[in-house]
């Protein structure tokens, strides 16, 4: 019996060590994580989107994608600070930092600056003096070749292509309507604002065709509202936010801009 009395108390001992250990053991956090939509825009100085720039994203996690034919992408990350790094070649690469914070999906927007051409080969050294010749008749000089023109005419009905080419849910839509040798018009859907940008090099006149929003130059923000025009010079940093439920829909004119080949083709198709 003595002995009976010894096994039962190791047995409560062990239990008593056992149980506090047990109610230690941390229990695992299921709650859901938190992924707020990171939007970017990338662009060259003309206003056209740029295709297969590699984005790197690093901060409270690490991600890395590239821009889609519009030059759009789409990157899922929690709330935090991030470091955006966009490399692309013939293109300087950028880097730029952004807060997410918890609420509306976050868009950037920035624009790519071309690398400069490679400096060109030294000049091959001077073939030696030909023997003297009789002279020949100087033929007359080549005419000179006239400057290429812009984009074909274009003749758009705004509200009727506006109709035709909706931006939906999507958060920004850009429309080339036409260009010439030194400007490019474009219609802008937005329902997403655009960040802080610069055209270094170009003048960008926006005129609200409908729908409210603000545009902030530096210190300045002014309303935009239909039959609005704004003028924003070169070298001003500015930023637009849509007001209100309906998307926010501008002509974009950017003076200086060149009518690529690609800008030309897509002119063309708007104005059927």
């Amino acid at each position: 019996m003595s002995k009976m009395s010894g096994y039962t108390g190791a047995i409560v001992v062990a239990a008593v060590l056992v149980t506090p250990a047990l109610a230690q053991t941390p229990v695992p956090d299921r709650r859901p994580r938190l992924t707020m939509s990171l939007q970017i825009f990338v662009r060259d100085h003309s206003g056209t989107g740029l295709e297969g720039v590699g984005i790197g994203v690093s901060g409270t996690e690490s991600r890395k994608t590239s821009t889609d034919a519009q030059g759009l992408a789409t990157v899922p990350v929690p709330p935090g600070t991030y470091r955006l790094r966009f490399e692309r070649e013939r293109f300087i690469t950028l880097e730029r930092d952004v807060t997410i914070g918890r609420g509306q999906p976050t868009t950037v927007m920035v624009a790519l600056d071309a690398a400069l051409p490679p400096p060109p080969p030294p000049p091959a050294p001077a073939p030696a003096p030909a023997p003297a010749a009789v002279p020949l008749a100087t033929p007359p000089p080549a005419p000179t070749p006239a400057a290429a023109a812009g984009g074909p005419p274009i003749h758009v009905s705004i509200p009727e292509f506006v109709d035709k080419h909706f931006i939906g849910r999507d958060p920004l839509k850009e429309s080339v309507l036409g260009c010439t040798a030194g400007g490019t018009t474009r219609v802008l859907q937005l329902r997403d604002s655009l960040a802080l940008h610069t055209h270094s090099d170009l003048d960008e006149i926006l005129y609200v065709v409908a729908g409210d929003g603000v545009v902030r130059v530096r210190d300045e923000t002014m309303t935009l509202a239909p039959g609005s025009l704004t003028v924003i010079p070169r070298g001003l940093p500015h930023a637009t936010e849509r007001r209100g439920r309906n998307p926010l829909i501008v002509l974009s004119t950017l003076a200086g801009a060149a009518c690529p080949e690609a800008q030309r083709a897509q002119s063309s198709g708007s104005s059927r």
